[in-house]
């Protein structure tokens, strides 16, 4: 019997993702619920989480960032890692989006 080697969980990054453990709640389709993110990038996020969640769905959740200040994001699931979380690619960036997420790398050493 033939084994086949197991298929890479390692994608291709488009930007440099920043650690940045924050605790959120994600509300999408299939409802409300507590989660962490743990690294960020200007095209998005991973949530640490062991509540599904499916490939292509949308999700909203604010961030507070290291000021304090809080502000809603959209997103799409990208990749699900069963059990153990899913990426986030952001959507709807507006400039302060994209100046919060600069502050949060920034901070971050990034």
């Amino acid at each position: 019997m033939e084994r086949r080697a197991a298929k890479s969980m390692t994608l291709p990054r488009q930007n440099e993702r920043i650690p940045f453990y924050t605790e959120v709640m994600i509300q999408s389709e299939s409802g409300t619920r507590g989660a962490r993110i743990s690294d960020v990038s200007t095209g998005g996020c991973y949530i640490d989480t062991i509540a599904p969640a499916r490939e292509g769905e949308e999700v909203c959740f604010d961030i507070r960032d290291r000021s304090g200040n809080t502000l809603s994001f959209t997103g799409t699931v990208a990749y699900v890692m069963e059990n153990m979380g899913f990426g986030i690619q952001f959507t709807e960036l507006t400039d302060e989006h994209k100046a919060a997420i600069d502050e949060i790398m920034r901070s971050s050493g990034g």
